[in-house]
């Protein structure tokens, strides 16, 4: 099959991500069999879940994967505070803008300084997704009112052949 979606809307808890999880998996190697990085796509899904179910404020989530062809396309959105949603956007452009090196040895140091915000977050999360992708994260924000912000994310990700 060169074409599939999964697709979930509603509240995110642990076990919601965990289902999701297995969920994806399963759909994959169905759809594309078994490949090299279909784990490393998968953690792409749990880390953009993650940020999700933390900093959501409001709301359900919105998520989908996409396979087609060779390339999976992962999409979340989320209501989340202004200050939440500031930084979200502020950390993708700050990602997209750094060399494949420069990412990879940020990770290595956000890993290294065992620094954590206040909702546990230590800065790896779009640096673990732009390390995993090798594609650049969409995501825009839109106000919603009463301090609340519409986040969305979005990466595509080659799935590889051999």
């Amino acid at each position: 099959m060169d074409k599939s979606l999964t697709r979930y809307e509603g509240s995110l808890s642990s076990d919601v991500r965990i289902q999701l999880t297995d969920l994806i998996m399963a759909a994959a190697v169905a759809n594309i069999g078994k490949r090299p990085n279909l784990k490393k796509l998968c953690g792409i899904a749990i880390e953009m879940l993650d940020n999700a179910q933390r900093y959501c404020a409001a709301g359900n989530v919105n998520f989908s994967w996409t396979l087609d062809g060779e390339v999976v396309r992962i999409r979340i959105e989320n209501v989340a505070s202004e200050v939440d949603a500031q930084r979200m956007l502020r950390s993708v452009e700050m990602v997209n803008r750094m060399t494949a090196e420069e990412i990879a040895a940020a990770f290595r140091a956000q890993l290294s300084n065992g620094e954590f915000g206040e909702k546990g977050g230590a800065g790896l999360g779009f640096l673990d997704i732009a390390r995993k992708s090798k594609s650049p994260i969409e995501a825009e924000i839109l106000p919603m009112g009463n301090g609340h912000y519409l986040c969305r994310s979005a990466v595509a990700a080659a799935i590889n052949r051999t």
